[in-house]
Order: C-alpha cells, then structure tokens, then sequence
C-alpha cells in the first residue's frame, strides 16, 4: 500500500543526490577537462583543485538558497529566490576561493601566472564575471530541476500557496494512488491538515476520506492543531 509514496520519497532522494553531488561533479570535471590546469598540476591535482573550487561554493549556495527560501515570507518566482541565494552565498564562495587559491599557488607557482593579480583591475572583472555565470548557472540548474524532475527543494513552501492552488484538487475523485499516499502519510503519524496541504486537499476531504477507509490518525496532538 505505501509503494507510490515509496517511490516518491526515493525520487526525490536521488534528485537531491544528483543535484547537491553529481551536478558539481560533472561541472568541475568539465572544468578539468577544458581548463590549463591538467598541465599545470597533472591528473590527480587538477582533479582535486577543481573539485574543491566546484562541491564547496556548490554546497555554499544550496544553504544561503535554504535559508533564503525559508526567511522569504511573501511568495517569490522560484528563479528569484534562486537568485537571491546565490548573490548571498558570493563574499563567501569569494573568501573560501581566495583561501583554495593561495594554498594552491604555493603548491604550484605556475598557477599564478594563470590568475590575475590579487585586487588588480583584471581580478576584479575575472571575479565579476565569474560571479555572474555562476548565478545564471545556479538558477538554470534550479529551474530546470524544478520543471522537469518536480524537483522542490527551494520553491516556496505550500502555505504560501494561493487558496485556488491549495485547494484544487479538494473536490477531485480519489485514485488508488491518492488512497495509497494517503495510508502512508496516515501511517507516518502526519495529522489532517499536514495531509491536507501535501496532497492539495481540503482538511475535511482528509477526514472524510480517512473515515471511509476505515483508518486512524494516531499522531498525539491531532485535533490540537485543526
């Protein structure tokens, strides 16, 4: 009976998986691949510089974009709270390139020659540019997992939904599918209207549809919250 929401759960799992890891992965690969920096540090080292310029501003990004979707109160486009997050993570992916910069420089002072120098004209309109096709870049990724996969990791939480959108399967007929979210969700101890905002319906449909199939909410504090 949980088998539908079974595979929805782990979905989204392997969406997040492919996002938070194998998105940086390919990038810094391609990076690798396509940049000066094979010949300057061999294999291993190109790998391991690229990687660490790529995973971490990656993972720096997803939490400012976090945070940025939960301290939004008022319902934004899912690319301007990408955007936004992404602007916020900049001084500190800024910081922590700068440190990955200095570190590897010492280790291989001919990848100085390749960088601008420090706070120089060039510096600044290498980092400006760079800062632009990472926040472009951050926000085609987030859209594009969005639209295509249902991925909905940084788009605005259901109860800022409008009540039209909320509710717009509240008179809809039940499929098996829906029995069985609903069963797994019962299960898992969610009370009404949690279920009732995940699955897009009226709390009393939840009630209603729960009593028909015979099932039991037995999460302490049910009725406190409706």
């Amino acid at each position: 009976m949980e088998f539908v929401a079974h595979l929805r759960l782990s979905k989204q799992a392997l969406i997040d998986l492919g996002f938070f890891c194998g998105v940086p992965i390919v990038l810094a690969m391609l990076s690798a691949v396509l940049g000066p920096y094979a010949a300057i540090m061999g294999g291993a080292g190109a790998a391991a510089y690229v990687l660490s310029l790529a995973i971490v501003p990656w993972w720096l990004t997803c939490l400012t974009t976090h945070l940025a979707s939960k301290r939004i109160r008022r319902k934004l486009p899912l690319w301007l709270i990408a955007a936004i997050g992404a602007m916020a993570a900049g001084p500190f992916v800024s910081l922590y390139v700068y440190f990955v910069n200095s570190i590897a420089g010492d280790i291989w002072p001919a990848l100085n020659a390749s960088l601008p120098a420090t706070f120089s004209t060039g510096h600044f309109k290498s980092a400006a540019l760079s800062e632009g096709r990472a926040v472009v870049l951050w926000i085609a990724f987030v859209v594009i997992f969005h639209e295509t996969l249902g991925w909905a990791r940084f788009a605005p939480p259901a109860k800022e939904a409008n009540c039209e959108d909320r509710f717009q399967l509240s008179g809809a007929e039940w499929t098996a599918e829906d029995d069985a979210l609903l069963r797994s969700l019962i299960g898992s101890g969610k009370p009404p209207r949690a279920i009732a905002m995940e699955m897009k319906r009226t709390v009393g449909g939840i009630r209603a549809r729960t009593a028909k199939l015979g099932l039991r909410n037995n999460r302490h504090g049910d009725r406190s919250g409706d």
